[in-house]
């Protein structure tokens, strides 16, 4: 069976990837011990152990509780919806297109930095949403990048929100 005909993206699967993810960053190898610890150490108590992830991470185990998806989510910089969407992976395990949103949208909305600024953003109030989209847009101009459209308004993008913001993506 080709990577386009799988079915829905596993936890294990999605838990394995921000492993993948985060030891590229590191540039070392990261175990669920390394997790576990960091977790533990900043919350002050025990909260889930290196074994169980290993077990969810490996698909031994597969419905951990509110408070370990949390933890997890927190650890990784990403939503913890992150792990209860089950989106379908095309090739190269890259989400389907669902929504109507370009590929390289779509493709940014995988890496793990594009996933912890958003979990950071989403709370916001939409004037501040603003404030940082225009910073974005200056930091790109700054680095000879090309607009990429209005960082409020109507724009041809699709809406990230109740409040005007729209993903955009360079053409």
């Amino acid at each position: 069976m080709g990577d386009e005909d799988r079915g829905p993206v596993s936890l294990a699967e999605k838990l394995d990837r921000l492993f993948r993810e985060r030891s590229r960053e590191r540039g070392k190898s990261l175990s669920a011990n390394d997790v576990a610890t960091d977790i533990n150490i900043r919350a002050g108590e025990q909260v889930i152990s290196g074994n169980y992830i290993w077990q969810l991470r490996k698909g031994k185990r597969d419905n951990p509780t509110k408070r370990h998806i949390e933890a997890l989510a927190e650890y990784f910089g990403v939503p913890a919806a992150h792990f209860h969407d089950q989106q379908d992976a095309g090739p190269g395990g890259a989400a389907a297109d669902r929504t109507g949103r370009p590929p390289e949208l779509l493709e940014a909305m995988q890496d793990a930095g594009v996933i912890a600024m958003a979990a950071r953003f989403m709370d916001m109030s939409a004037e501040s949403r603003t404030a940082v989209l225009e910073m974005i847009d200056r930091v790109r101009k700054l680095e000879g990048l090309p607009d990429v459209g209005s960082t409020t308004g109507n724009g041809a993008g699709n809406p990230v929100g109740n409040t005007g913001e729209t993903w955009r993506t360079a053409r």
